[in-house]
Formats: structure tokens, sequence, C-alpha cells
């Protein structure tokens, strides 16, 4: 009779219902007294007979063979919940549950479940809490949990406990996709408590604090050309009388960046307070290390571009690189910072970081699929990025980490970093983040390419070098990464088909027309420049809703949609073989304007 029964829940699995329908019903003929039996058949009949009356006997007849059959008393609360609106007696079946089993997670939460399905949050609220004191691994208990919290609005309760759901929570065989349902009620839950949040109160917080640490004052100020969300200029590196944290109020999830200034002047300020400050600068010594290395590559990959703007571009890729190798050991400790000591911070920190990690991954397939850059600025790029999403994995337990489809070597590389960061932690003094900041240079055999010195020693050139450098906005005169443009138009392009949409191509085409006539009037290299600089602007991303200028265009303000024309109309005619890596959408648009051009000018 075993095998028997055992058979039919084979075929259960396999859903062959009715196959294991007869099956059932002989073994309940044969031996009546098979509880199990007459549980599977009540299960058969009301879920895939709909037939829930004659489920209920069946379910009678389980619970007459064994009074403590856990699945049977479970689904005769559920049957009588859902179908009977009889909620008081399915209560003495669910209560018999937790009498006979009371260790079950899996049971109980179900339970959970079923006050879920009826909308009733609150009954749901002790066994789904029960249920996870059991087991604090179920992810289904969480999930469960999160949500009927988030319907309560008591939306602090729902990201803590998706929080620690992302965190401890595993995948089971009997619902493999519940942690990817977890990860998006997260981000949802994250997102209404994060709106909820009163973040200006917190920044002044932390600002009358780190005043307070140095008698320094900080200058808060808006700057909407920013391309970053937020830069930093700590006073001592900036031969200044005040803190400047310059922030801007257009960008997504700015107020997580603002503070992310904050951390840095934080962590700066502790350094410099026990002699330990550092500062990565440019030098002519790294420089010319930089195009020692990679001219010829340089060369052969850009053949497009003038040699007199070629310098230009290798400086500006070497100051870049710096950037990077600076930026992201110390980042590793500023949201950790972030992360530790401000926990009202933790919706935005993670919805910010989530945001970027999506872009990482963007940009790392791109760089690695296009060829622009040396493979070993590709590599420490792409292992850097893994880095930051391992760190970001421990914070908040959401793992992208695969989706960089890292080599081992690559993963091996940046688990070695990522452990020399835990390392750090473990017995943190101010200061250490520049020692591991040298880690990880020599780590990619990069020390001729990056100078770190004490803060003592930047002149006053330098401080006007590190200025220039902190807003990477800066550099669209001496660079451009062509797969950061590709990558920042990728999710444009997405959502606007090329000729799509018949009046859109027409106004654009019209703004195309008007940018060739303007660069009628320039040198080929003025052309090549602006180019440059538009999609320098184009990194994070261009707006079609929003306003910008640019320096190479003064007295100038362009509508979104008018300097994406500018920016296709420029590549166009300075760097055509490269205006496919674009990723715009606007070939039809460009062809039509260059019909009313050449016919306006008799070509």
């Amino acid at each position: 009779m075993a095998d028997k029964l055992q058979q039919a829940l084979d075929l259960c699995n396999e859903k062959k219902f009715d196959e294991a329908l007869p099956i059932l019903e002989s073994i309940t003929k044969e031996d009546p007294r098979n509880s199990e039996a007459w549980r599977t058949l009540a299960q058969l009949h009301w879920f895939h007979q709909h037939e829930p009356e004659k489920a209920y006997d069946e379910l009678i007849e389980a619970l007459r063979c064994d009074p403590k059959n856990i699945w049977a008393l479970v689904l005769m609360g559920n049957l009588l919940t859902k179908e009977k609106n009889d909620v008081e007696h399915a209560k003495q079946y669910y209560n018999k549950v937790l009498e006979y089993h009371p260790d079950n997670a899996i049971a109980i939460n179900n339970i959970g479940a079923t006050y879920m399905e009826c909308k009733d949050y609150n009954g749901a609220l002790p066994y789904l809490e029960k249920a996870l004191r059991i087991d604090d691994s179920y992810a289904n208990s969480y999930y469960g949990l999160a949500l009927c919290y988030y319907k309560l609005g008591r939306h602090e309760d729902a990201f803590e406990i998706c929080h620690k759901g992302a965190l401890k929570s595993a995948d089971r065989p009997e619902n493999p996709a519940v942690r990817e349902e977890l990860v998006k009620l997260y981000i949802t839950v994250a997102k209404e408590y994060a709106d909820r949040t009163n973040y200006l109160n917190v920044w002044k917080g932390i600002k009358d604090e780190l005043e307070a640490v140095d008698k320094v004052n900080i200058r808060i100020t808006e700057d909407k050309s920013l391309n970053v969300h937020a830069k930093m200029e700590y006073a001592p590196l900036h031969a200044a009388k005040e803190h400047v944290i310059r922030y801007n109020p257009e960008k997504e999830f700015v107020v997580h960046l603002f503070i992310h200034e904050m951390m840095h002047l934080k962590m700066s300020q502790q350094a410099t307070k026990v002699n330990r400050a550092k500062a990565v600068v440019s030098s002519v010594q790294t420089r010319t290390a930089f195009k020692k290395r990679y001219l010829q590559f340089m060369k052969k990959t850009h053949s497009h571009i003038a040699a007199s703007e070629l310098d230009k571009v290798i400086y500006g890729l070497a100051d870049g690189l710096g950037l990077q190798l600076m930026n992201c050991p110390l980042d590793l400790f500023v949201e950790e910072m972030m992360y530790r000591d401000y926990k009202i911070v933790h919706p935005i920190q993670l919805l910010s970081l989530f945001h970027m990690e999506q872009d990482n991954i963007n940009a790392v397939k791109q760089t690695a699929a296009n060829g622009f850059f040396p493979k070993e600025i590709v590599y420490a790029n792409k292992v850097m990025n893994i880095v930051t999403s391992m760190h970001f994995k421990e914070m908040y337990g959401i793992n992208l980490i695969g989706q960089y489809h890292p080599t081992k070597q690559e993963y091996k590389h940046a688990q070695d970093l990522y452990d020399e960061f835990k390392a750090y932690l473990n017995t943190y003094k101010p200061g250490d983040e520049y020692e591991m900041l040298e880690y990880f240079v020599e780590s990619f055999n990069m020390e001729d390419l990056v100078e770190i010195i004490d803060e003592s020693q930047v002149t006053a050139g330098m401080k006007a070098d590190l200025s220039m450098k902190s807003d990477l906005k800066d550099l669209a005169d001496d660079a451009l990464s062509e797969e950061d443009a590709d990558v920042a138009n990728a999710q444009f392009a997405l959502n606007h088909q090329d000729g799509a949409d018949p009046a859109e191509t027409m106004m654009m085409s019209m703004y195309m027309l008007g940018a060739m006539e303007y660069f009628d009037t320039l040198e080929h290299q003025d052309v090549h420049r602006i180019a440059l600089e538009i999609a320098m602007v184009g990194v994070t991303g261009i707006d079609p809703k929003k306003k910008y200028s640019i320096k190479s265009i003064p007295d100038k303000e362009f509508g979104g949609y008018q300097l994406l024309a500018y920016y296709y109309v420029s590549w166009a005619r300075a760097i055509p073989d490269k205006l496919e890596h674009l990723g715009l959408p606007f070939s039809k648009a460009y062809e039509s304007a260059l019909q009313m051009y050449n016919a306006k000018h008799e070509k």
C-alpha cells in the first residue's frame, strides 16, 4: 500500500492528477484508515476537481484516522477559511497545528499565508512571526511577513524584515522564486519608506556633527551643472577656509550621494587629526608613465582622433583611472560608515547602490565588448566593480556578482581585495583607507600610474588640479570614454525605437538641421571638441525633459532633445566611424535632416 501511495504522490508531483486520482481512491477503499491517502485525495478534489464539499468529507476521514495529521489540519483550516468563510472553526484546526507541531515552520507559515489571502494581515502576523522564530532562513515567511507589514502601512517594519530576509534567507525547492519576489518587495518598500523620510533633517544633523569636529564651516551649494550627484572639496586640499559640498538637486538619489560626500569629509577629518591623511594626485611622472604604457594601443584603437588631440584623451584617461583607483577602496569605507552609523539612511542607500549596480554591470559589459581600452584597464575596472558588488551583497543581501560574469581569475582577485577591506575593517584606524588604496594599486601593478602623497605635501598647484579633477565633468575637454556614452544611451534607446514616433522624428530632424547649419560655421577640431564634451554630458544620460549647457557653445541653453540632436550630428561629422557606438536611435531623423540640408544647399 505504501508503494501505491508513493506512486500516486509521484504522479501528483508530475502534475498527472487524473492518473493519481483513481490510485488514491483505490487506496482509501482497500485501506480506509490511511490518513495521508484521504488527505491527498481531498487536496486533489479541492484544488484540481474544484469539489470543496467532497474534499471536506475526505479531510474529516483523514483526521478521524489521524487527528495529528499536520497537513490535513492545515488543509481543513484553509478550506473552512476560503470556501466556507468560517474563520472561527478554522482557527480550531490551526491551533491544533500549533499544539501538535509547534516546530513546523512550513505548516505555521502556510496558516499565515491563508490569512494573507483573505487580506487579514493582522491575523497572519503571529503565525508568520512564529514561523521565523522557528526557522530564520525561511524566505517564504520573510516575504509574507514583510508583505503584511507593507499592506498595514508599517513601512519601517516591512523594510527591516525584507533586509533581514535578503541577508538570511535561502531558496527552497518548494518555492524557488520566492527570493526574487522578496527582492522586488524590498525595492518597492525602500522607495516608499524613503519617500516618507525627511532626509533634510538627517544631513543637517550630520553637517552640524562634522562642523564641530574641526571648527570649519561646511558650505552646501546647489550646482545643476554637475554631472555627478555631489562632490566634496576638503578645505586642507583646496587652500580654502571652508569645506564645500556641491550637489545637483536634479539627480536621482542625490540624498544618498550627498551624505556619501559627507562621509568622505568625516573620514578625511579623522585621518587629518592623526596625521595620516593622503591624496591621490596627477603628476607629470604618472601621466608620462601612462602615455608610455598605452600610447601605441591608443594610436591604433583611436586612429580617428587627431594627433594634436590624442594627448588630451590619453591624459584624461589617466586621470580617470586614478580617480577610480582612489574612489573604489575609499568608497567601501564610506558606504560602510554610512551603513553602520546612520540606519535611517538604509532605504535610500539601498536604492542608490542598486541603481549604480545596474549601471556598472552594463558599463562593464560594454567595456569588455568594444575593445576601446587597454585590457589592463578593462580588467581593473571590472574587478573593482565586482569588489563593490561584494560589499553591496554583504550590506543588503542582493547578489548581483554573477551578472558581471567574472572569470575565475577576476573573481579571485576581487575576493582578495574584498578580504583585505574586511581585514582593515576589523582593526580600523583613521588613515587605514590609504594603505588599502596602495594595496589596490599594487595588486593591479599600476604603482607608476598613481601618485599617493601625504596631505601636507600637496602643493598649491596640486590643489588646483585636485579641485579640477574632483568633478568628472571638468574632464570633458580632456577625454572621452566612448563606451560610457554607449552605456548611458542604451536605456534611452530601449524606450525610443528609431523612427517609430513620426512627431519625435520630425522634431529631431529640425533640431539636427539647425545643428548642421551651426557646425558649418566651425572648424573641424571645434566640432570634434563639441562632440567630446556632449558625450561627457551623456555619460550619465541626457534627459529629454531637462535643460543643459556646454562650455564649447557658450550663452546657449539646450533642451534635452536639442542636445541629443547636436550630439548625433557632431559625431556624424567629427567621428563618423564611431557613430554607431553611441546607441542613439535617431538614424531616421538624421537621414531626413540630411535630405533637407542637401536640398537647401543644392548638394
